[in-house]
């Protein structure tokens, strides 16, 4: 990757407040009179999917009724969605499966606008600097993290030009896919390796 990225690009950007650049919303409170079997509702996604910088969307939990309200806790594909409260930190990008979804407030969501492409703040979010950055600012003194739509709309992140995001964020989707390949050839290999060996203990053919 000679050359895919210039230097003074990065060390020159600017650093700018993340709520001048992206909408930052909460999730909607979840109770336990919320339950599936609801008519006309939605499913919600809580922390409990959210796994590093996946989401898992077997994991969606409670139904919550349609309203107007809770319209304003639907999140869209391309949207940042980082922890409220946990024990450990995590951001991931909604993916198109998930789109419209409702998030519960032990999540928070970040759409982007122009000036900051997702994929940028999901890696700087998940970076020691980006967390160290979060940590200041949210000055927990306990080993939960309670992170607040304030806290992260006065997080300062650097900033390149347009252009230069594009080209990392093309860089990220490569290393993102040769990932997800090499996770899907160990997956594979590892179930070739089972069946050969159920094979040879029992000479059946599966």
């Amino acid at each position: 990757m000679d050359g895919f990225l210039e230097p003074f690009d990065l060390m020159l950007s600017p650093f700018c407040q993340l709520g001048s650049l992206a909408h930052i919303y909460t999730g909607v409170p979840t109770r336990s009179e919320q339950m599936p079997g609801r008519r006309c509702a939605r499913q919600v996604l809580s922390v409990r999917a959210l796994d590093g910088s996946r989401l898992l969307s077997e994991s969606l939990i409670d139904a919550v009724p349609l309203s107007a309200e809770t319209e304003k806790y639907v999140a869209h594909a391309g949207d940042v969605i980082v922890p409220a409260r946990s024990t450990s930190f995590g951001a991931a990008i909604l993916p198109d499966d998930l789109d419209g979804i409702v998030i519960n407030a032990t999540l928070i969501g970040i759409r982007c606008g122009e000036g900051l492409h997702p994929r940028l703040l999901a890696a700087y979010l998940r970076h020691p600097m980006g967390r160290a950055a979060i940590d200041e600012l949210s000055q927990s003194g306990t080993a939960q993290m309670n992170i607040t739509v304030r806290v992260l709309a006065n997080l300062r992140l650097p900033v390149p030009p347009r252009d230069t995001q594009e080209r990392i964020a093309r860089m990220l989707e490569a290393a993102d896919a040769a990932y997800d390949a090499a996770v899907h050839a160990a997956d594979l290999r590892h179930s070739i390796a089972n069946e050969i060996v159920l094979q040879a203990m029992t000479g059946a053919t599966i």
